[in-house]
């Protein structure tokens, strides 16, 4: 289902060279900007002012800054989650092909 496809042909356009080395640095990241909790509760706004359209009209500028922030987090733990996928799916890809390699001899 991709929307933007500029993003599928360039999936870590947001990740540092260092969190492609570690993507568990964007979990840290988003956990130092909000805890568990706050995360939560800024979910739960985010998805009521979206809902009802009232955006603009329930929320305070430090609320909506708050959001966006989430957001971009958000976004940027997505891309850290399929680079685990994608070395996951390497690594795995690996031990197959090792462990056929064993059957063979």
């Amino acid at each position: 289902m991709p929307l933007h496809e500029e993003h599928c042909s360039k999936p870590y356009c947001q990740l540092t060279n260092e969190e492609l080395a570690n993507p568990y640095l964007v979990i840290e990241e988003l956990f130092d900007f909000a805890h568990l909790p706050d995360v939560r509760e800024l979910l739960w706004e985010w998805l009521k002012v979206t809902v009802t359209s009232s955006y603009h009209r329930t929320l305070s500028s430090n609320e909506q800054e708050a959001i966006i922030t989430l957001f971009e987090k958000l976004d940027r733990l997505v891309e850290a989650a399929y680079r685990l996928h994608e070395i996951n799916k390497d690594t795995a890809k690996k031990k197959m092909n090792l462990h056929k390699g064993k059957k063979r001899k």
